[in-house]
Parts: C-alpha cells; sequence; structure tokens
C-alpha cells in the first residue's frame, strides 16, 4: 500500500508487520504440532480415532432420531455427555471391529457404563434394524486388529471431516 503521510506509513509498515507475525505464528504452531504429531505412540492415534469415531457415530444416530439403541431414552444433553457410542461387540472382545460403524449405535450412559451394555437387548434392537442373518454374520466375524499409525492418522482424517459435516448438518436442522 502507498502512505500519503507519514501517520499513515506508519500505520501500513505496522499492518505488514502484524500480518507477517501472524503468518510466523501460524507456521510454527503447524511446526510444533507436527513434531508432536510424530511423538504419539500407536495407542494415543487409536484414542483419539475412538473419540472421533464414536463422535460420528452419535450425531448420525442423532441426526436420524434414534434415542438409545437398548432402552429408547433420550435424555438431555448435559457437560460430561448422556450418550455414549455403545460396541454390539466390545472392543476387548472384537478389538478388530472397534471402527466398524454400523455395530455402533447410540446408546444412553446408563445402559452402556451402568448395566454393561446390555447385550441381549442391544442384539434385539440390532436384529430389528439389519435383520438376523447380519447380525449373526457380525457375530461370527474374527479377523486381526494389528492398525498401523499412516491408517490411523488417515481414518482420524476422514471421520473428522465427516464429524463437521454431520455437527453443521445438526446445527442446521435445529
Amino acid at each position: 500500500q502507498v502512505a500519503c503521510c507519514p501517520e499513515c506509513a506508519i500505520a501500513v509498515a505496522a499492518a505488514g508487520r502484524a500480518k507477517r507475525e501472524k503468518v510466523a505464528a501460524t507456521a510454527d504452531r503447524r511446526e510444533t504440532r507436527a513434531k508432536l504429531d510424530k511423538l504419539k505412540t500407536r495407542s494415543a492415534w487409536m484414542r483419539e480415532c475412538q473419540v472421533v469415531v464414536n463422535k460420528v457415530v452419535r450425531l448420525r444416530d442423532m441426526l436420524a432420531g434414534r434415542g438409545c439403541i437398548t432402552c429408547g431414552a433420550r435424555p438431555a444433553q448435559k457437560v460430561g455427555g448422556t450418550m455414549d457410542a455403545g460396541h454390539f461387540r466390545s472392543v476387548g472382545s472384537a478389538p478388530h471391529l472397534r471402527f466398524f460403524t454400523p455395530q455402533i449405535a447410540l446408546q444412553c450412559v446408563t445402559c452402556n457404563r451402568y448395566q454393561g451394555g446390555r447385550a441381549l437387548d442391544f442384539r434385539r434392537a440390532l436384529v430389528e434394524r439389519r435383520g438376523a442373518a447380519w447380525v449373526e454374520a457380525l457375530e461370527g466375524m474374527q479377523g486381526l486388529a494389528k492398525f498401523d499409525i499412516a491408517y490411523l492418522q488417515r481414518l482420524k482424517a476422514v471421520f473428522a471431516r465427516l464429524a463437521r459435516r454431520l455437527e453443521k448438518r445438526l446445527k442446521d436442522k435445529a
């Protein structure tokens, strides 16, 4: 920009300096984030991916107008959350299905955390939703769960984008 007077020249210079500092700070943050990401362990990436996948499942089911898969409750949201993303086959017994969203559903905290997931009610609801053959195939799925870090990074990025889209749709719907 061209300055018309000394005061304007000082203002233009200050604005340019502020912009350069902001760009440098952004670059520093990106560099720091990249360094921190390199230090993360595989288990840290697994935890982060699980958080994002669970968020997508909760948003998906809320947009569909569903309540808890086991009891049908729709409690009001509070700090700390009242709805979880419950797994039909637990992460401990079937780690290869931990990110398989068709077997994850919206479940209230009471059913998921305090009543052990209510597996029989969960199964009954999945049979109604997807059919008995699908549930039996899911119960028979076996596999190894050795997700590498590069896969987990891609998975987190994809699901984070999907979560942002679903949040926007939920906000627009309200």
